[in-house]
């Protein structure tokens, strides 16, 4: 099996750095023709490769448990863990202010998620002094939501850094 393993890296490398889109073509060939048995064989692993792929799509995309997986490693400065906002209790509020979960080519839904956690996580005090607030749990919940839902866009869209989120998280 390691045999064969190599082999594929070797082939995938020798077509990558050729940049011949003959050689893509017939990767590519290949990869569809991989992916329709993977379907077949196991669709959940089939979904996983999709999610994977679908990072090409974006300049910042997450999967839904590569978020999750991301904002249960959160630490709050009140002490607290995960994510500060569930996500439809997140989306939920962005959306009823009139904010977008995702727009292409910049986030998907759970990049916006995991930003708008990420900063309430590091700047939720200086984000509710800023308001006129002296503690995050003294704001209303939708008007701290919409807050980092906005610094959360900034981010992501950001001219400087435009593929911020896969590369900061290291996923």
């Amino acid at each position: 099996m390691e045999v064969v393993r190599e082999r594929y890296h070797e082939l995938f490398d020798d077509m990558k750095k050729s940049k011949s889109p003959e050689k893509m073509m017939i990767f590519g060939e290949a990869e569809k023709w991989a992916f329709d048995r993977m379907l077949e064989r196991d669709p959940k692993v089939a979904e996983m490769w999709v999610d994977k792929l679908e990072a090409t799509h974006w300049q910042n995309y997450l999967s839904r448990a590569e978020a999750d997986e991301i904002v249960s490693k959160f630490v709050n400065q009140d002490g607290s863990h995960g994510a500060h906002w569930p996500y439809d209790i997140f989306k939920g509020a962005v959306e009823s202010l009139g904010g977008k979960m995702a727009e292409i080519p910049f986030y998907n839904c759970y990049a916006l998620w995991v930003t708008a956690n990420m900063l309430y996580s590091d700047h939720a005090q200086s984000v509710a002094e800023d308001m006129g607030y002296k503690m995050p749990k003294e704001v209303p919940n939708e008007k701290m939501a919409f807050s980092m839902y906005k610094k959360a866009i900034e981010k992501l869209k950001d001219l400087d850094r435009p593929r911020f989120v896969r590369h900061y998280f290291g996923v």
